[in-house]
C-alpha cells in the first residue's frame, strides 16, 4: 500500500504540519484561530413537577377504602379511594323519582292546554282560562328542567364518592385514614407526575431584560445538557431580591430525575470570541497546565490557564495568541526533547 500525505481541514483550524501513514494522513499539528462562542451565564435552579395537585372531597361520607398509599405508582382513571354513598344513592333515587313525577304532571298539563285551546277557539273557554292553562303548563315543563338537573346534580354527588387519579403519577402523601369521616374541601392525597418535569429558576433583572426567545434557555441535570421547552418568564420582578421567576420544561420521560432536584439553567445572551485547543493537546505537568507548540519545527512546552470545556476542547484564557501552532497530541511530544518557555 502506498504512502501518501494529505492536507485535511478542521472548522476554525488551519492544520500546517502532518506525519505520513498508510492511506490516511493524521494531523501533527494546528494552527490556533479565534472561534465564535456563546455567551452562557449558569443559574441554579429547582425541577418541579408539572402535574402535582392535592385531590379533596366533594362530597360527605366516611372512607371506606383507600386503594393506594405513599410511593404507590397509579395510572391515570385508577380508583384511589371510595367513600360510603348510602346518602348520595338515597338521594339520586329520590331526584329520579321527583323527575318521573314533574313529567307525569307535565304531560297531562300539556293535554289540558291542547284541549282548552280548542275550546277557546270554539268560544266556549274564556281568554281567563287559557291563559291559567298556558301558564299552569309553562310552569309544569319548567319543572321538569328543574328535576333532570337535580337527578344530573345527584349523579355526580354519587360519582364523587369514588375518587379517581386525574393523571399518571406517583402518590406524595395520604392525608386521611379508613373510616375517617369527611366533607367537601378535605384534603385526601397528594400526588404529583414523574414524566413531565421543570426548572424554576430566578433570573437577575439585567439578565432578564435580555431573555427574547426560548432557544436562548438550557437546562443542565445531572450532567448532561437538555433542550428546554414551553420556558415562562414572569412578567414581575420579585420586590426583595429583583429577580425574575423563570420555568422551563424538560423533555418529558427523563431517567433518573425527580422533583426537589437540583439543576442548572443555561442562559445565553450572545456570542464572544476564544481560542479553543483539542482537549488532546492539552498536558498537565505537576500543577502546571501546558500545551506543546512549534518554533523552527521543534515542539516549546508552553504554560497555559485555561478556561471552560465545550465538547472536546478547552478555551485558553491566556498563554497563546491566534496564528500560534500547537501539537495536537500533547503526551506524545513528552517523550521527546522540548524546551520550556
Amino acid at each position: 500500500m502506498s504512502t501518501q500525505r494529505s492536507i485535511r481541514h478542521l472548522t476554525g483550524f488551519s492544520l500546517v504540519a502532518f506525519a505520513a501513514f498508510p492511506a490516511l494522513a493524521t494531523p501533527l499539528t494546528q494552527t490556533v484561530q479565534p472561534t465564535q462562542i456563546a455567551v452562557q451565564f449558569e443559574l441554579d435552579a429547582t425541577l418541579e413537577a408539572v402535574n402535582q395537585s392535592t385531590i379533596s372531597a366533594q362530597t360527605h361520607g366516611a372512607v371506606t377504602a383507600l386503594h393506594f398509599d405513599v410511593n404507590d405508582v397509579v395510572e391515570k382513571g385508577a380508583l384511589l379511594i371510595e367513600i360510603d354513598n348510602t346518602q348520595q344513592t338515597a338521594g339520586l333515587t329520590q331526584a329520579q323519582a321527583s323527575l318521573a313525577q314533574a313529567v307525569a304532571q307535565n304531560e297531562d298539563a300539556q293535554v289540558v292546554l291542547k284541549r282548552n285551546q280548542r275550546l277557546f277557539k270554539q268560544g266556549t273557554l274564556s281568554q281567563g282560562e287559557l291563559d291559567s292553562t298556558r301558564a299552569r303548563a309553562k310552569s309544569a315543563a319548567a319543572a321538569v328542567t328543574a328535576a333532570r338537573a337535580a337527578v344530573k346534580q345527584a349523579r355526580e354527588q354519587l360519582a364523587y364518592t369514588r375518587i379517581r387519579a386525574p393523571y399518571s403519577g406517583i402518590v406524595k402523601a395520604r392525608h386521611i385514614e379508613l373510616g375517617e369521616s369527611v366533607a367537601p374541601g378535605t384534603p385526601l392525597m397528594t400526588g404529583l407526575s414523574l414524566t413531565r418535569l421543570r426548572a424554576v429558576s430566578d433570573v437577575p433583572q439585567r439578565l432578564a431584560s435580555q431573555y427574547q426567545q426560548p432557544g436562548q434557555i438550557q437546562i443542565r441535570v445531572n450532567g448532561e445538557t437538555l433542550e428546554a421547552g414551553n420556558v415562562t418568564l414572569f412578567p414581575y420582578a420579585d420586590p426583595a431580591h429583583h429577580s425574575v421567576r423563570l420555568r422551563a420544561r424538560l423533555p418529558d420521560n427523563q431517567a433518573g430525575v425527580m422533583p426537589g432536584m437540583w439543576a442548572k439553567v443555561l442562559f445565553t445572551s450572545g456570542e464572544r470570541q476564544a481560542l479553543l485547543v483539542p482537549d488532546s493537546a492539552v498536558v498537565q505537568r505537576s500543577e502546571m497546565t501546558a500545551v506543546y507548540t512549534q518554533r523552527n519545527g521543534n515542539p516549546v512546552l508552553r504554560q497555559i490557564r485555561t478556561g471552560k470545556r465545550y465538547q472536546d476542547k478547552t478555551e485558553v484564557l491566556s498563554g497563546l495568541s491566534a496564528g500560534d501552532v500547537i501539537y495536537l497530541d500533547g503526551y506524545a511530544q513528552m517523550a521527546r526533547p522540548a524546551t520550556a518557555e
